[in-house]
């Protein structure tokens, strides 16, 4: 008998009945992502789709709402006015005046002659690169033919890069007449050292390290490519991973970016003017200190939560419950059963299988990754619930705002108190923002915990 063949081939291959139904369901009569219907008979066909509607065991996602986002343009218009607040800030706290006495001889609240001019325009240059870059790729974007869009925008790179590496240069030149060469050296070296390790003899991420792509204002006339990731609810184990593979390397590039893009605004706006600070002036050493880690804090938290936004995590999100994970069994006995891992299975809940001499058992709906990898064991744990992700973010912000709000209270001193208000105005929107995606996304990943849940109810049977 028919049934009678396939039971004894499934035995003889080491595979379960459930598997062996599993199987069928995820690779017979499935559409491609063209819209075609794989080979089969019209009898398969419509055993398949019965399958398919009772015994495939898919996650199931829950859409998330529309939340809004800054765009590029606006969150590199935010970014600098932070840094040239944070900039000026800073020079309040090295240069303040006591303008105010009856006998003072200043005039004003800061000792403009003390500030050396070329620092001011390094720091200006470096802080609106990224601002007059995104400006003029917009306007090129929208002005510019298609056929002509991609030697626009290499020319206009390479042209704003020699501006702005003479005008670097310049300063350097006569910073170097006016201050001792290792002032240089300190100010250089290390952003240099780590731009190179982190991304190499490329130009690009000194432009645009605000770690998103220019979106337009109707997404289908957009006229470049956008990176932009999509999931794929693929049936295929080797596609899925795949996808895995593309999304790891984008969080890791969003990662880097993010992090470079923070520190250097905060090395530039806090450390530099400290680096060139007249041997004689006398400061408050643990304020300024505390000025810089704070404005790096919060500038970490505004790129994190600009990199990684709800749908984007959402996607992280759907990938990880396709991927599933694998979870070691240690106190294991002679007598458990387990089949050899095939990488081309989607292996349902529950699964025992034997890798590279090891047990283990996979969790999840489905799984399809490799046991063992720790990439992939890495990728479910962090993105299986993406709520975690941004309540590491949002317990950053919280601590950070809550730091400042107790440091406000015990501070007298005029210039400390404009200081930290300014950057608590600032905390504030990022703050706003983490909140809000965090109270979304735990809504929505609660609702769709709850019908994970009944699937699994409705799988027991089947693994059984």
């Amino acid at each position: 008998m028919p049934g009678g063949r396939r039971n004894y081939t499934a035995s003889r291959n080491g595979q379960t009945k459930s598997q062996v139904n599993f199987s069928v369901s995820s690779n017979v009569g499935v559409r491609s992502n063209s819209g075609e219907r794989t080979a089969g008979s019209g009898a398969d066909d419509k055993r398949s789709e019965e399958l398919c509607g009772t015994k495939t065991l898919v996650p199931k996602h829950v859409p998330i709402p529309v939340v809004p986002i800054d765009g590029h343009l606006t969150f590199e218009a935010i970014s600098l006015v932070v840094s040239i607040i944070a900039a000026s800030l800073q020079m309040l706290n090295l240069y303040r005046t006591v303008w105010w006495l009856p006998h003072s001889y200043n005039n004003y609240s800061m000792n403009f002659y003390l500030i050396d001019p070329y620092l001011l325009i390094f720091i200006i240059t470096m802080v609106t690169r990224q601002f007059i870059y995104t400006l003029l790729r917009r306007v090129i974007d929208i002005s510019s033919p298609v056929r002509w869009l991609s030697a626009a925008q290499k020319m206009m790179r390479i042209t704003l890069l020699i501006i702005i590496m003479n005008i670097l240069c310049w300063c350097l030149y006569h910073m170097a007449e006016r201050h001792n060469s290792m002032k240089i050296f300190y100010l250089c070296y290390p952003s240099l050292s780590v731009y190179f390790v982190m991304f190499g003899v490329s130009a690009a991420p000194f432009f645009d390290i605000s770690t998103t792509p220019l979106y337009g204002k109707d997404e289908k006339k957009t006229k470049f490519l956008m990176d932009k990731p999509l999931h794929n609810c693929s049936l295929n184990a080797s596609a899925i991973r795949a996808e895995v593979s593309t999304l790891r390397s984008d969080f890791n590039r969003r990662l880097k970016r993010a992090l470079f893009a923070s520190s250097s605004s905060a090395y530039v706006c806090g450390i530099a003017p400290i680096i060139f600070v007249p041997q004689h002036l006398h400061f408050n050493v643990s304020w300024v200190v505390q000025h810089v880690i704070m404005f790096w804090l919060g500038r970490i938290s505004a790129h994190f939560s600009h990199a990684y936004p709800v749908r984007y995590c959402d996607v992280l999100h759907r990938a990880a419950l396709h991927l599933g994970r694998w979870v070691k069994i240690e106190n294991r006995n002679s007598h458990t059963y387990a089949q050899a891992w095939n990488e081309s299975v989607l292996w349902p809940h529950g699964s025992v299988v034997r890798h590279n001499k090891e047990i283990y058992r996979s969790e999840g709906l489905c799984t399809v990754a490799e046991p063992g990898n720790p990439n992939h064991y890495r990728f479910s744990a962090l993105f299986n619930d993406p709520t975690t992700l941004l309540c590491c973010l949002l317990s950053l912000q919280l601590l950070l705002v809550c730091a400042q709000l107790f440091i406000l209270l015990r501070t007298t001193d005029w210039y400390q108190v404009l200081s930290l208000t300014l950057l608590l105005v600032i905390n504030y929107y990022t703050l706003f923002k983490v909140t809000r995606d965090y109270l979304i996304c735990w809504k929505v990943y609660h609702a769709e915990q709850i019908i994970q849940e009944k699937s699994h109810m409705n799988a027991n049977p089947v693994v059984q």
